[in-house]
């Protein structure tokens, strides 16, 4: 379920307040986001491929200190993302 929430995130169907220092984000998006595939490299960042519900492919990168870049169509997200427990 964390993937499907940083992917909501990245492209927009969860948004964030911009500005804020921190903001939990709960729930289950993954009926909202498309298809996506993952994979994890030596590194151990993990690097996803999909397509939204509107057809646009996006790609993500999370780190393992949980620093995420979206690239969707022409533009570019990033945020941190941590475990709430």
């Amino acid at each position: 379920m964390l993937m499907s929430t940083v992917v909501a995130v990245a492209i927009g169907v969860a948004p964030l307040k911009q500005g804020s220092a921190a903001e939990t984000v709960a729930g289950d998006f993954s009926n909202q986001i498309g298809t996506f595939s993952q994979r994890v490299d030596r590194r151990g960042t993990t690097h996803i491929r999909g397509t939204d519900r509107r057809g646009s492919s996006y790609e993500i990168t999370l780190d393992r200190r949980g620093n995420v870049e979206a690239n969707i169509g022409d533009s570019v997200v990033t945020f941190r993302v941590q475990d709430a427990s």
